[in-house]
């Protein structure tokens, strides 16, 4: 008999269980606890055990459902995740060791619908920056996501460990019918989110000597005073989304109501921004979501926010949707974004925030074709559209980042040279006839400093210019911003917690404006300095990094191509690029629609807007500037009538301004092509193409906008450009025209 017992248990289905596919079924061993101890698959009708029936006495559980997703964290594999699987208990009537179950429900039959669910969200802190309020993102910080359940939220299926005892349920009733705000504020610190005072169907409590100030609706009162547990339990359930505000004030009944479990611990980045991608069982059962933060303190992780469970829970969370929180502890300093760089280089980041060295295209030679045109575009980047097409113009900064140990190469100077190299229209310059000149004007580096926990300030170091006359540079800073005391950083903000704002910094300004429209070629030199002043310091290549074409919070050697000389074999003198230059103002104007007589003179829509027409199938020509000098612009042209509501099918949007544009309609039959002949975009269309839809007569507005490519490597450049001093017209980046005609047959 003992032989017997140690037998493995032998799970079999009867013929009657209703299963025909086994193949994705799996018998499950589940400890008091709520592990899984054991899983089992099924082959055919039978699922085999390694544990015995002895070992499976007392309250171990046996549990038939499907198998688990791949990748499911191992906290999840668990009681409360078979259950929300739909999960078959199985009565434990052995026969022996085998065990028959006669009968399965079909959710255990059918496969379950596992599906991920994308847990995504912030976390900020607002700051007193130079006596401003700024909310910013708050990195590095370990973000505890948990799973809330309660059998107060059926009818999702309840998961909790027994069932809320009935004096817990009895309790909670009569604190609530007899709640009135405490002057001195509810036991625990929990902000409710859902004000009481917004409730609706209203019915004062009167079951205190004095007015409570809250309201509920009059069935639920009477619900919460009928003295049943059972009714009491089910009001409960069936109005959780309004009473569990009040359960926020009663800490020591959560734990008899709600069961949480941690499933996933992520970091925030520099963003403030974590995610986590979760298992959910079934579309028709939401996560409810809470969420608490530790922080890493002077070596130690400490909790930074911990409201109130049951009113800080998503209830029923929609996936991907965004989780702002806000955290207010003191102990939290700005993120800097986590980002650093090789200690040994300097690294050009970018022009702007956005425009790094291989988004530039570095050949005089190139040329990009943009709807059939052939355009050259030395030194235009892609950040604007995708395309190297844009050029550069407004103010353009150039952020640097310059390692610890770059000094052990014998520079403690930079300096940035430009030279035009192209003129306008990219034809070369004879190397005679360049000129080289110093980038110049102040350059200061912003560091924060602590003037309490939430009260910052920024103040500023400045590198420079140091020299005499054009031998000028600019001064390297320390990434360790202590080692610039007393030299940069003022004694006196050394106790104020001083830190660089950025672990890049603005290394130079230059105002594209005061330059002429062409290709310029961008030199970084690095200096030593001596009493006869700045001298180039020969560097090795790899000291020269770039940002990656792919991601420009990462850094590469810089190729050769960027470099002068270019020649592989020698030291750098300068990490240099090209850089197109174009300021040009756009030009946007619809000319007067003009309908084409056969056999008189054209009749234009003039100061009045009316064209009479004697036969709908008369043309009617549309025309429009929309132009740049050197073609770096693209435009959006259409025509509305009437309330907008009756399209008219001439539509354009985003087509380049240096060719001709076939358009497409969304009225059948509409087609044609926006021809360019000495600067003017024309189309014909008929009055009845026109008219369609309306008898007779109808009014129409042209509407031109004319969007310029120019970039300052962080916008595109949209708003006014210069204002002629003579004409006293001003001119815009981006200008626009409207017109309007009407068509009329009487």
């Amino acid at each position: 008999m003992e032989r017997e017992k140690q037998k493995p248990v032998v799970v079999k289905l009867s013929k009657t269980a209703g299963v025909e596919n086994t193949e994705n079924l799996r018998l499950y061993v589940v400890s008091a606890g709520g592990k899984i101890t054991e899983t089992a698959q099924f082959r055919g009708n039978e699922a085999t055990l390694n544990a015995s029936r002895e070992s499976l006495e007392g309250q171990s559980k046996l549990y038939v459902a499907q198998a688990l997703p791949e990748g499911i964290q191992s906290n999840r594999k668990n009681e409360q995740t078979l259950l929300k699987m739909n999960a078959y208990q199985a009565v434990k009537n052995f026969n022996g060791s085998d065990l028959t179950i006669s009968r399965l429900p079909s959710s255990v039959i059918d496969h379950f619908p596992f599906f991920n669910c994308l847990v995504t969200g912030h976390v900020s802190k607002n700051f007193s920056i130079d006596g401003q309020t700024k909310n910013l993102p708050l990195c590095d910080l370990r973000v505890h996501i948990c799973e809330v359940e309660t059998e107060l939220r059926l009818p999702h299926i309840p998961i909790y460990y027994g069932k809320i005892p009935d004096w817990v349920i009895q309790e909670l009733a009569e604190k609530i019918v007899n709640y009135r705000p405490d002057p001195i504020g509810p036991v625990s610190n929990a902000k409710i989110n859902l004000p009481l005072s917004s409730l609706t169907e209203k019915r004062s409590l009167q079951r205190t000597a004095k007015a409570p100030s809250v309201n509920l609706p009059e069935n639920v009162v009477n619900n919460l005073l009928s003295g049943s547990v059972d009714i009491q339990r089910q009001t409960m359930i069936d109005f959780h989304d309004i009473l569990y505000p009040y359960f926020c004030f009663w800490p020591y009944y959560w734990p008899f109501i709600y069961v949480s479990e941690e499933v996933a611990v992520v970091t925030t980045d520099c963003n403030g921004h974590f995610d986590a991608w979760l298992f959910n069982f079934g579309r028709n059962n939401p996560l409810n979501i809470y969420i608490w933060i530790e922080a890493n303190i002077n070596g130690q992780w400490v909790t930074v926010y911990r409201p109130a469970l049951p009113c800080h829970t998503r209830w029923g969370y929609q996936c991907n949707t965004d989780i702002s929180i806000l955290v207010t502890d003191p102990r939290l300093q700005p993120c800097n974004c986590g980002v650093d760089g090789p200690a040994d280089a300097v690294w050009f980041r970018s022009i702007g925030l956005s425009a790094s060295a291989l988004h530039i295209e570095q050949s005089l030679l190139s040329t990009v074709n943009v709807q059939g045109l052939n355009v050259l575009n030395a030194g235009c980047t892609d950040i604007v559209n995708g395309t190297k097409i844009s050029p550069f113009g407004g103010g353009l900064d150039f952020k640097l980042f310059c390692g610890a140990d770059i000094f052990n190469a014998g520079v403690t100077h930079y300096r940035w040279k430009y030279t035009q190299i192209a003129d306008a229209n990219a034809t070369p310059i004879p190397v005679g006839y360049q000129t080289t000149n110093i980038i110049q004007g102040t350059v200061t580096r912003p560091y924060l400093v602590k003037l309490s926990a939430v009260d910052y300030k920024t103040h500023y170091a400045t590198l420079g210019p140091e020299g005499t006359g054009t031998d000028i540079a600019y001064r390297i800073p320390h990434q360790d911003i202590t080692a610039e005391i007393p030299s940069v950083i003022p004694t006196a903000d050394q106790n104020l917690s001083p830190t660089w704002e950025d672990i890049f910094f603005d290394s130079a300004y230059i105002d594209s404006h005061s330059l002429t429209d062409g290709v310029y070629r961008f030199d970084l030199e690095l200096l030593r300095h001596d009493a006869a002043g700045f001298h180039v310091v020969p560097v090795a290549r790899p000291t020269f990094r770039v940002s990656e074409v792919n991601s420009i919070l990462d850094n590469q050697a810089a190729p050769d191509a960027y470099m002068r000389p270019t020649n592989p074999l020698l030291m750098a003198q300068s990490l240099s690029f090209n850089v197109r230059v174009d300021n040009a103002p756009c030009v946007a104007k619809i000319h007067d629609a003009e309908l084409l007589n056969m056999n008189g003179p054209n009749a234009f829509s003039g100061p009045c807007g009316f064209i009479k027409y004697t036969d709908p199938s008369q043309n009617v020509q549309i025309s429009f500037e929309a132009s740049q000098p050197r073609n770096f612009a693209t435009f959006n042209f259409g025509i509305v009538k009437g309330n907008g509501t009756q399209p008219t099918g001439i539509n354009i949007s985003g087509a380049y301004v240096g060719s001709s544009v076939d358009i497409s309609s969304v009225i059948s039959g509409v087609t044609g092509t926006f021809a360019l002949a000495g600067g003017l975009f024309s189309d014909n269309f008929t009055v009845g193409t026109l008219l369609n839809g309306c008898p007779g007569q109808a009014a129409f507005s042209e509407n031109l906008y004319v969007a310029s490519l120019a970039t300052d490597g962080t916008y595109r450049l949209q708003g006014l450009d210069y204002t002629d001093s003579v004409t006293h017209v001003s001119y815009y980046y981006d200008p626009s025209d409207v017109n309007a005609f009407a068509l009329s047959n009487t």
